[in-house]
């Protein structure tokens, strides 16, 4: 019989971290931190835009397009604030460039800062933005492989649950950010 004082450790599902950006959560150390679609779509902008300073003007075109509401430039302080409260344990920071925009900093999270993936995700997203479909297919490919690639040397490495940006459809809830296809 099992001591009520002693915990059973049950292995959690996400060691790391992971954003799991079609479902508004980030997964840190076994803890799922849950964001609003608007915190969602910020922490994903700033992800893609990582080492160098995001404009708010920049902020706002992406999150809201054509249908940006007057108090815009607020809604993005407001949700930048609560977003440092959730991220404050993960190691993420955000910094603020007074007049310009916002930094993220995920130094604390390596695995966070894969190069290759985010470009190609990032030419994903411009190439479906343009209507080039074909392209973006082809490119999707090159993402999975390199994905695939990561995840062998993490597994070459005995790392058991690497963290990673899922690259998901978009949601109903926001509309104006291109989602790749997982």
């Amino acid at each position: 019989m099992t001591n009520p004082r002693q915990r059973i450790a049950a292995k959690p599902s996400h060691q790391e971290f992971e954003f799991d950006y079609g479902h508004n959560v980030v997964y840190f150390k076994g803890d799922a931190i849950h964001l609003t679609p608007h915190e969602a779509d910020l922490l994903h902008v700033l992800l893609n835009n990582r080492a160098r300073t995001t404009p708010v003007d920049t902020l706002i075109q992406k999150i809201y397009g054509a249908s940006e509401p007057q108090n815009a430039a607020v809604s993005i302080r407001v949700a930048i604030h609560t977003l440092r409260k959730k991220l404050r344990d993960t190691g993420i920071t955000i910094k603020a460039e007074p007049r310009v925009g916002y930094e993220i900093d995920a130094e604390a999270l390596p695995e966070v800062n894969r190069g290759l993936s985010d470009k190609i995700l990032v030419a994903i997203n411009m190439a479906r933005g343009a209507g080039e479909h074909e392209i973006a297919a082809r490119l999707q490919a090159a993402y999975d492989l390199a994905e695939a690639h990561r995840r062998k040397w993490h597994g070459m490495r005995g790392s058991t649950a690497p963290a990673v940006l899922k690259p998901t459809e978009p949601s109903t809830q926001s509309q104006n950010i291109l989602r790749p296809a997982a």
